[in-house]
């Protein structure tokens, strides 16, 4: 008779277990999106710990005190934090990105009650189908309070990648390359617009412009097309065959996709990869070829 496997214990992050997504609202004033949100959250044992501009931050606080301020409260909570499950999402903030005509896109995120088990009682280990089960429920939770409030997703639930956007972003602009960041930000414009082929567009846009920079830095000429410059790059040195062919292939991609609109017609998940990647390539170009 075969023994029961033991549960296999994982050692997670914070950001590991912290979700966050975007979606439009149908307000112009964020007044009334905190309004809807207490009505939504209030009667459940939710409370809100404060507003910082346009930011609301709301924690699960059943059974504590009223009154309390909010490091009051989370220490209070700490202490209570072992008597429910690690995974019940404990934790919500709703933050305004930007204005449009008659919408607010916002940022939300949501913790579970690990990450203060974590952060608060210095627990280390959990049975990875804790883990699991943590970022099932706050995706969950998000997901249920924002069709409450009538929220549109633009930008899917998840765990942000550990190399945060901003950070290449950064990166880029400390190596003058302004221009980039411009068309990177245009795509990320696009998505919430839901102008899908458009984000796509500015995604190569930002991948040519970083070619164009490698070709001048190493003082290439350029060739008839961005294919041959990164043939040009590999040929004197500076990529490796396999590199080369990757990135000729998504570069292709996205010239069918997004630029010659051949195939099916893209969607939010194909504008969100295509972003995904170019940052990701140019990250590479950012680091191994500065």
């Amino acid at each position: 008779m075969s023994k029961k496997p033991k549960p296999r214990h994982v050692i997670p992050t914070l950001e590991s277990i912290t979700v966050r997504g975007k979606y439009i609202l149908p307000e112009t004033d964020f007044s009334i999106v905190e309004q809807k949100l207490l009505q939504t959250l209030n009667p459940i044992g939710w409370g809100k710990l404060r507003t910082i501009g346009e930011s609301i931050r709301l924690a699960y606080w059943r059974r504590a005190e009223k009154g309390k301020t909010e490091r009051k409260a989370i220490k209070w909570w700490a202490e209570h934090l072992r008597k429910i499950r690690p995974g019940f999402p404990v934790y919500f903030t709703i933050t305004t990105v930007e204005h449009l005509n008659n919408n607010i896109l916002v940022e939300v995120e949501c913790r579970p009650g690990m990450w203060f088990r974590i952060s608060q009682l210095q627990e280390v280990s959990f049975k990875e189908n804790q883990v699991q089960e943590a970022l099932l429920e706050c995706k969950s939770f998000v997901k249920q309070v924002m069709s409450a409030v009538k929220g549109k997703e633009v930008e899917p639930v998840s765990v942000y990648p550990i190399i945060q956007r901003t950070e290449i972003k950064s990166r880029l602009l400390n190596l003058g390359l302004k221009e980039i960041v411009d068309a990177l930000d245009k795509a990320e414009e696009h998505i919430v617009q839901n102008n899908f082929p458009e984000s796509l567009k500015s995604s190569r846009t930002a991948f040519e412009k970083m070619i164009d920079w490698q070709m001048t830095k190493r003082g290439l000429d350029k060739t008839n097309s961005y294919q041959n410059d990164l043939e040009r790059l590999k040929s004197k040195g500076y990529l490796d065959k396999d590199t080369t062919e990757l990135l000729k292939s998504y570069y292709s991609c996205l010239s069918i996709i997004g630029v010659h609109e051949k195939g099916a017609k893209p969607g939010i998940f194909e504008a969100q990869m295509g972003y995904g990647i170019t940052l990701i390539m140019l990250d590479y170009f950012a680091n191994k070829l500065p």
